[in-house]
C-alpha cells in the first residue's frame, strides 16, 4: 500500500494535485479528508466521487501534517489501499442514540471482516462517546481496536462528516479495516495537564449536571475558572455558552482520562451541560492548557511509536481532536 498527501485551500487546488498524483502513475482508492469549512464537504464529494474514490471526511480547525499543524484549509491523505480490505459507514443519530450508533457500525464491521478494526470519526458535542463505545464494542467485541478522534469545531458546535455517498451534521463515521489483510495500532496523546482536587459529579441527568461536590455545578465551575467565563446571553435561550477553554478532564475504569468540555450554563438551575453526557458519581480534574511544545510532543510520540511498534507501516494519522 502506498500514500501520498495533498493540500490546499480550495477543492479546484485539491483538485488539481489529484490529477497530477494520477498523472504520475498512484490511483488512489481511499481518500481521509480533514477540511476547515463544511461548505466545501459538496465539492469534494463530487470530485473524489465521480472517480470512484471513497471518502473518510471530517471537519477540524486543525490539521496535522508531516511539519505539524498545518495552515491549509484541506488536507488530503491519498491511498492505493484494496478495495476489499476496507468498508466505510455513516450511521446518523437522528432518530436513534449514540449506543446505536455505534452497535450498527460494530455490526458492519463483524458482518464485512472476521477481524475488524475501527478509525472513528464522532459528530455531535452532545452526544455520550462512551455509550457510543460501548454499543461498538457490545457488536463487535470487546477486543475490538478502535482509533480515531472527533470532528467538528467545539466553538460553534458546528460540522460535517461524510463519504463520498452522503453527509451528515450529527452522526458517526466509521473506516473499517480488515485486520487480517492490513495491520493497524492506536495510540492517545495529549498535553492537557490535571489540576486540583478530583471533583465528583454528585447530581446529573443526561448531559446535564447539577451538583458538583453537592454545590451547584455552575458555583463550583465559576470559582475554580472565574466568573468571566460566563458572557451575556443576547439569544435569550436561557442557556450561557460557558466559553470556557479548558477541557475537564474525567476518570475512567482504565486509568486513562477523557477531555469533556463544559458547553453550557443554565443559571436559572446553575447546572452545566458536559460534552458527551455525565453520570453521578463520576470523577474529573480541571485542566491547564498545553505548553507551546505541544505539536512537537504530539508528533514526536507518534513517530516513536511507530518506530517502536510498527517500523514498516505505510501510513502515521494523527486526529487532532
Amino acid at each position: 500500500m502506498k500514500a501520498k498527501t495533498i493540500n490546499g485551500r480550495t477543492p479546484n487546488e485539491i483538485q488539481k494535485d489529484l490529477d497530477e498524483c494520477k498523472s504520475q502513475g498512484f490511483i488512489p482508492t481511499l481518500a481521509i479528508i480533514i477540511l476547515t469549512h463544511k461548505k466545501d464537504a459538496e465539492a469534494l464529494r463530487s470530485i473524489f466521487g465521480e472517480q470512484g474514490i471513497e471518502i473518510f471526511g471530517i471537519t477540524s480547525p486543525q490539521k496535522f501534517s508531516e511539519d505539524g499543524i498545518t495552515e491549509e484549509d484541506i488536507l488530503v491523505m491519498l491511498l492505493d489501499i484494496n478495495p476489499d480490505h476496507f468498508k466505510i459507514v455513516l450511521n446518523e443519530y437522528e432518530g436513534s442514540s449514540a449506543y446505536q450508533a455505534g452497535y450498527n457500525a460494530g455490526i458492519s464491521g463483524k458482518t464485512a471482516f472476521a477481524n475488524p478494526g475501527f478509525i472513528i470519526s464522532p459528530l455531535d458535542f452532545r452526544v455520550s462517546n462512551d455509550e457510543l463505545i460501548k454499543g461498538l464494542t457490545n457488536a463487535a467485541g470487546h477486543d475490538t481496536l478502535i482509533a480515531g478522534g472527533g470532528s467538528g469545531d467545539p466553538a460553534d458546535f458546528s460540522g460535517v462528516v461524510f463519504t463520498k455517498d452522503e453527509s451528515s451534521t450529527g452522526g458517526l463515521l466509521a473506516l473499517i479495516i480488515d485486520r487480517d489483510k492490513v495491520a493497524i495500532s492506536g495510540l492517545a496523546v495529549s498535553g492537557w495537564k490535571p489540576v486540583g482536587t478530583t471533583k465528583k459529579i454528585t447530581k446529573s441527568e443526561g448531559s446535564w449536571a447539577f451538583t458538583i461536590d453537592h454545590e451547584p455545578a455552575m458555583h463550583v465551575i465559576q470559582r475554580f475558572l472565574g466568573k468571566d467565563i460566563v458572557r451575556a446571553n443576547s439569544e435569550g435561550s436561557g442557556f450561557i455558552p460557558t466559553d470556557l477553554g479548558y477541557p475537564l478532564q474525567f476518570e475512567r475504569a482504565s486509568g486513562n482520562a477523557i477531555m469533556k468540555p463544559a458547553l453550557f450554563f443554565n443559571p436559572a438551575e446553575q447546572s452545566v451541560m458536559i460534552a458527551g453526557g455525565v453520570n453521578e458519581g463520576d470523577q474529573f480534574r480541571f485542566s491547564l492548557p498545553p505548553d507551546f511544545d505541544v505539536i512537537d510532543k504530539v508528533v514526536e510520540s507518534t513517530r516513536d511509536s511507530k518506530r517502536k511498534e510498527m517500523p514498516d507501516a505505510d501510513v502515521l494519522m494523527v486526529f487532532p481532536v
